[in-house]
């Protein structure tokens, strides 16, 4: 089929264009959940064509608004003083099923101190990142929808700015026998424009493939996510890991074993989600989350700990959604996700 084409082609495309792919990249918002269900899911947006209007940060053609214009903020308390969040706003016109949506995605790393090379404090330094994105998505054929985005991003790190141009593009399938949907998306293609110093750095390249089903007899949804598809070694190797003991609390753990296996790596590369819809009208939802990458990357030997664990739960009250998201990264403490949404086609008065 054409579409299956198009997506061998930009595979070819960023094969030659960006080669193997390192962990370390620059803006790393690009990376950080927009909504609290995607937080409940591991980090990533369930396969899924509905009306969440966050999905467009992972796929934009997962969006489908039907007649429906949809506004949401996200905000994500984070450790210290950092926050992150997003006010996204999308709506569906008549023409040839096309949907449009555009946000502003922020992060605010909070006050850090400045040390001098002796060790002397000197000025507080402050750190931003935004994502001003903007984009579409339309049906492509039956059941098959695709959609785009194009971002605009700064960053700014003490004196030090940042400026870069990335777009995705993604595809949706909808297969109504099952019922289940499949996805494909690659996020952030694009480059600097200007750089934090003399040399340009690489963007957070992510090439993701996603499905999910739906029971028949049971309101439950499951998916599963693979995601940085462009590169097979996802293990992160710290130059400064010592070969040694350290305390936590007064309990010493030790250092993680690097001898990882090949299945432990094929199953970094997943995340698992599952959502349950309650009710007659399915207006509350629980939703629960695994990252196999995350579990292995931050967990720390000798203490319990649920990192790579996430939930969460869905509220639909009158006009409004609440969500909210609960992730476990490591042993110091939780992230919470709220977010807000409404479709604000409903505050429109009645003609008489």
């Amino acid at each position: 089929m054409n579409y299956i084409r198009i997506i061998i082609c930009c595979l070819i495309f960023i094969d030659i264009s960006y080669g193997q792919i390192e962990t370390d990249r620059v803006f790393p918002i690009l990376n950080h959940v927009t909504s609290a269900r995607m937080a409940a899911h591991g980090g990533y947006a369930i396969a899924s064509i509905d009306q969440d209007i966050n999905v467009v940060y992972s796929n934009p053609a997962f969006y489908n608004p039907e007649n429906h214009f949809d506004l949401s903020f996200n905000h994500q308390f984070q450790f210290l003083q950092t926050g992150i969040g997003n006010l996204t706003l999308g709506k569906k016109i008549k023409w040839n099923d096309l949907s449009l949506h555009a946000g502003i995605q922020y992060a605010n790393f909070g006050n850090i101190p400045g040390y001098d090379e002796n060790g002397q404090p000197t000025t507080t330094l402050n750190a931003n990142e935004y994502n001003f994105l903007a984009g579409t998505s339309f049906l492509l054929y039956e059941n098959m929808r695709v959609g785009a985005n194009l971002k605009f991003l700064h960053s700014n790190l003490a004196e030090y700015t940042s400026n870069a141009m990335a777009f995705d593009i993604g595809f949706a399938y909808h297969i109504p026998e099952s019922p289940s949907t499949i996805g494909f998306a690659i996020r952030n293609i694009g480059s600097q424009l200007t750089n934090y110093g003399n040399y340009r750095e690489p963007m957070p390249l992510d090439v993701q493939a996603s499905g999910s089903i739906r029971l028949k007899h049971l309101p439950l949804r499951l998916g599963v996510v693979a995601h940085h598809l462009q590169r097979w070694n996802l293990l992160y190797e710290n130059p400064y890991d010592v070969e040694q003991s350290f305390a936590i609390d007064n309990q010493f753990a030790q250092p993680e074993s690097k001898q990882y296996g090949l299945v432990d790596n094929f199953f970094r590369h997943l995340v698992f989600q599952a959502e349950l819809a309650i009710g007659k009208s399915e207006s509350f939802k629980l939703r629960l989350g695994y990252s196999h990458l995350m579990k292995r990357d931050l967990s720390v030997n000798g203490f319990r700990s649920l990192a790579g664990f996430s939930g969460g739960l869905g509220l639909r009250v009158y006009r409004f959604y609440f969500d909210y998201g609960l992730s476990v990264y490591h042993i110091a403490g939780l992230t919470h996700t709220l977010t807000l949404a409404t479709d604000l086609s409903t505050f429109k008065r009645k003609q008489l």
